[in-house]
């Protein structure tokens, strides 16, 4: 095992691409979620603001915000909207780049080419929006 997270997280990548393309499928929700995350803390905190006080904000408790912030929740599409509307950002789907990988065989399957996911959702800021 490498030393640094870069090396750790080739090695993540090379295992579950091995281990066929629903373990593909599961990591790349994963990654999803994680960039939602970030991209929602990083709006939060340009614009000056507390978990607590996004919660004043929009009516979503300050605990839900926490969970959807650390990946742990499954927030709706709804809820994004919300979070997204106070923190003069808009909800958009974009499409995902399609990186070719290698083949890769499941048992008593044809070889297939993971994929990421079709679509990605993203927090986007707006330029020159009131805070």
């Amino acid at each position: 095992m490498g030393t640094k997270f870069s090396e750790f997280m080739k090695e993540l990548e090379e295992e579950t691409r091995r281990e066929g393309p629903e373990a593909v499928a599961e990591m790349e929700a994963l990654k999803a979620q994680y960039r939602l995350a970030v991209e929602l803390i990083l709006l939060r905190k340009q614009r000056g603001l507390t978990q607590r006080q996004l919660s004043a904000r929009t009516g979503i408790q300050q605990s839900e915000i926490s969970r959807i912030e650390g990946a742990r929740a499954n927030p709706t599409a709804a809820t994004l909207t919300v979070l997204a509307r106070a923190l003069g950002a808009e909800l958009r789907l974009l499409p995902a780049r399609v990186e070719r990988g290698p083949l890769v065989r499941s048992a008593g399957r044809r070889a297939t080419r993971p994929r990421n996911a079709a679509r990605s959702v993203v927090l986007a800021g707006r330029t020159g929006q009131a805070r």
